[in-house]
């Protein structure tokens, strides 16, 4: 058994091995990056020369999710769900399945999905979410840890990708 999951990585050469590295290490990204805070927005109003506070909310992705379908906006929090957690978990999985099971058409399917894996539809969600406050105030905003977890992951996995990249093709060759 050991032997066949070792196969593999005396196969290919240090590049795909630092991609499935990588793959492997965006995993640990991912989950804070969707459950760690990612924003804070806050709308104040000066009037009179006082300045009031009034709208204030910090939310990670679950919670802008959760929000937007309490506010109604259920595709869109699909969507945000699909592109955030979804296809990232089912392009690593599918990475560690055609690594240590390779075929043609897995590596196919890892291109088809990684394709999808669209972290600008991602982002524009999000603000989209954010600013749906209807205030004609100053608007303030102050990034958190949340973003910048998931910020990792998203480098990570666009860089494993690359080094995988000689692997899948010289496994489509197959």
């Amino acid at each position: 058994m050991l032997n066949v999951l070792l196969k593999p990585w005396q196969q290919a050469t240090w590049l795909p091995r630092i991609g499935l590295i990588l793959t492997v290490l965006s995993f640990f990204f991912l989950y804070p990056g969707v459950t760690e805070p990612i924003m804070t927005i806050k709308a104040s109003i000066s009037m009179f020369g006082l300045k009031s506070t009034i709208f204030e909310e910090t939310r990670s992705i679950w919670q802008t999710v959760l929000s937007l379908q309490e506010a109604g906006y259920a595709e869109v929090g699909f969507m945000v769900v699909t592109f955030s957690i979804i296809i990232p978990v089912t392009k690593g999985l599918l990475i560690l399945w055609a690594w240590f099971r390779p075929a043609r058409w897995r590596w196919q399917l890892i291109s088809v999905i990684s394709k999808w894996s669209m972290a600008d539809v991602f982002v524009v969600a999000i603000l989209v979410a954010f600013f749906t406050a209807k205030a004609t105030a100053e608007l303030q905003s102050a990034l958190h840890d949340g973003f910048y977890w998931f910020l990792a992951y998203c480098l990570l996995s666009i860089l494993s990708g690359q080094c995988l990249a000689s692997y899948a093709d010289q496994q489509k060759k197959l």
